[in-house]
C-alpha cells in the first residue's frame, strides 16, 4: 500500500529506505553521491550528535539541515538503543535504567550522562529533524517475563512523557497535534516486547491509545554478545514483523527499525511495513560485501546475491560488479580494481562500494513500488 509522508523538508513516498548517517555523514560519500543513488532521506543518531558536537551548537548552525547542508527529510532516533546496548553490556552503579531515565558512563571519555524521555526530545528539537522518535525501552534477550512486563510499562510511560514534551516544545495542544493543516515534525513511538506476542500486543494498544504519527517495530532484543543474530530466536524477524504489523491500522505509517537486507525489505512491505533503515549497505560495502543481481555473486539469497569482492576469484576479473547496474561503481571500475581498492582500505573503494550498495537498495525499493502499481 503506497503512502505519502509529508515533512517540513519534502514528501516521502513509501516504501522508503533511510540510510544511516550516524554522525551526520554517510562515510566516504557526499550528498551529491547520495542523490545519484536515488536516496531522498536519511536517518541520523541523536546520541552520537549530542556527544560529539552538541545539539545546542547544531541548533545555532541552523539545525541538522543547515549544518549538514542537506535539504531533504531527516529522521532522528531517540538515542535509546545505543544507551541500552551499552548498559546491558556494562551494567554497574553508574550504568543503570530507572523510571526517570538511563544513566551511563561514556566508554570513550569516561564522562557521566543521563538520558530521559524529555531530554531526548529536547535534543531532537534542537537538531530540528523532520521525524523524531520517543525514548523506548529495548529488552534483553534472556530477560524473564516479569522484567519484560516492567519494560513494557516503562516503555508506555516514557512514550507518554515524550509526547507531552514534544507538544510543549512545539507549543501544541492535542487538538493541534491532530490538525493536518498545522506544519510540525512527526513523532514515532516504538512497539516493544521482544519475542512475546502478548506483550507486543499490549505495547501496540497502549501506544495507539496515546496517538503518534508513526509506529515503529522495536527490533530484536538486545544481546550481550556482539553478534545477536547467532542467538536470536529462529524466525523472529519475519514472524514477529508480520504479527506486529497486523496490530497497527493500515492507515498509519509503519517503520521497521533496523530492517534490513533486500529480502527482509521485500518481505516486510508485503506484510505492511512502510519505511526501513540500516547500516548494512554502506558498512558492508566498506568491507567489500556487495549486493548484486541474483546469480552474479558468490552466494545467493531469495531475491539477490552477494559478492565478497576480496575473494581470490575476482583478482583477475575485468567484469563490472553487477552487469545489471549502471551506477558509478559498475560503470567505471572492474571487480579486480575495486578488490584492490578495498583490500588497501582506500576511501575511493569505500565510496564506490557504498554508491553501488545504496543504488541496489534503492532499486529494490523501486521494484516494490512498481509491483504496487501493477497490483493496483
Amino acid at each position: 500500500m503506497k503512502k505519502f509522508i509529508h515533512t517540513n523538508h519534502g514528501k516521502i513516498e513509501t516504501p522508503a529506505f533511510f540510510p544511516d548517517a550516524t554522525y551526520g555523514t554517510i562515510k566516504a560519500l557526499t550528498w551529491d553521491d547520495l542523490e545519484k543513488t536515488g536516496t531522498n532521506q536519511i536517518v541520523t543518531t541523536t546520541l552520537h550528535l549530542e556527544q560529539k558536537r552538541g545539539s545546542e551548537y547544531i541548533d545555532q548552525m541552523g539545525g541538522v539541515h543547515g549544518f549538514f547542508g542537506l535539504n531533504k527529510p531527516i529522521l532522528s532516533d531517540s538515542g535509546g538503543y545505543q544507551v541500552f546496548s551499552l548498559i546491558y553490556r556494562r551494567p554497574g552503579n553508574k550504568n543503570a535504567i530507572t523510571d526517570a531515565g538511563c544513566s551511563f558512563i561514556d566508554p570513550e571519555n569516561g564522562k557521566y550522562h543521563f538520558l530521559s524521555p524529555e531530554i531526548s526530545q529536547i535534543i531532537q528539537f534542537n537538531l530540528g529533524t523532520d521525524i523524531v522518535t520517543v525514548l523506548d525501552v529495548p529488552v534483553q534477550h534472556d530477560a524473564p517475563t516479569s522484567q519484560l512486563k516492567q519494560a513494557i510499562k516503562r516503555n508506555t510511560q516514557w512514550a507518554k512523557r515524550s509526547k507531552d514534551k514534544f507538544l510543549e516544545l512545539h507549543h501544541l495542544t492535542e487538538q493541534d497535534f491532530n490538525n493536518p493543516k498545522i506544519k510540525r515534525p512527526l513523532i514515532g513511538a516504538v512497539i516493544q516486547g521482544g519475542n512475546n506476542k502478548d506483550l507486543r500486543k499490549q505495547s501496540a494498544e497502549e501506544l495507539l491509545s496515546i496517538g503518534f504519527d508513526l509506529y515503529n517495530f522495536g527490533g530484536p532484543p538486545i544481546h550481550k554478545e556482539k553478534d545477536w543474530r547467532s542467538n536470536a530466536p529462529r524466525g523472529f524477524h519475519h514472524e514477529m514483523l508480520e504479527y506486529v504489523s497486523n496490530l497497527i491500522p493500515d492507515d498509519k505509517i509503519k517503520y521497521a527499525m533496523g530492517v534490513g537486507s533486500p529480502d527482509d525489505m521485500i518481505f516486510s512491505t508485503k506484510v505492511g511495513w512502510d519505511i526501513f533503515d540500516t547500516v548494512l549497505p554502506t558498512r558492508n560495502g566498506r568491507h567489500g560485501y556487495l549486493y548484486v543481481s541474483k546469480g552474479h555473486g558468490n552466494k545467493d539469497f531469495n531475491n539477490y546475491s552477494v559478492l565478497n569482492i576480496k575473494g581470490k576469484r575476482y583478482k583477475f576479473s575485468n567484469k563490472p560488479v553487477d552487469p545489471n547496474c549502471k551506477c558509478e561503481c559498475c560503470s567505471t571500475v572492474t571487480r579486480a580494481y575495486l578488490r584492490h581498492l578495498i583490500k588497501i582500505n582506500d576511501a575511493v573503494g569505500w565510496r564506490l562500494a557504498s554508491i553501488h550498495n545504496l543504488t541496489y537498495f534503492q532499486k529494490t525499493i523501486d521494484s516494490i513500488k512498481l509491483q504496487y502499481e501493477n497490483d493496483s
